[in-house]
């Protein structure tokens, strides 16, 4: 498969994640992480290691800092994709690196950490946040 010009969608709405949003050099993906069942070492220290068939991906997304309006436009893109706003559970068709196509992922997005760094009356800019999404 060619790469499509995204790096995310959401499977649900069919939303693009907003690129305009992330930080230069503000996209960082681990792709089929290895999960190791049980790693041991001998009596001879040679290492043994029973490794997990199922891969898992995580996505990390540092965005730029956001006004209201944006804040307004990535939290839009984000709660359209939920399949279970309680554990902010999701679908996700992502890039991976590794295998250079597209794949798709059930994840969840762990808590985020909001920080203003100005508060107007009509508006509040906040630092850049930091989005996390883990495969189940």
């Amino acid at each position: 498969m060619s790469f499509n010009g995204y790096l995310i969608k959401f499977v649900k709405s069919g939303q693009l994640f907003p690129h305009d949003l992330i930080a230069k050099e503000g996209y960082e993906a681990t792709p089929l992480q290895r999960t190791e069942v049980k790693a041991y070492r001998d009596s001879n220290n040679l290492l043994h290691r029973i490794t997990s068939p199922n891969k898992k991906t995580k996505i990390v997304i540092t965005t730029k800092p956001l006004n209201l309006e944006k804040m307004t436009k990535l939290r839009s893109a984000l709660n359209s994709a939920m399949d279970n706003s309680q554990q902010r559970k999701m679908r996700i068709e992502y890039w991976d690196d590794e295998l250079l196509n597209y794949r798709t992922m059930t994840a969840y997005m762990p808590d985020t950490t909001y920080t203003p760094k100005s508060i107007k009356a009509d508006n509040i800019e906040y630092k850049p946040i930091q989005l996390t999404f883990i495969e189940y």
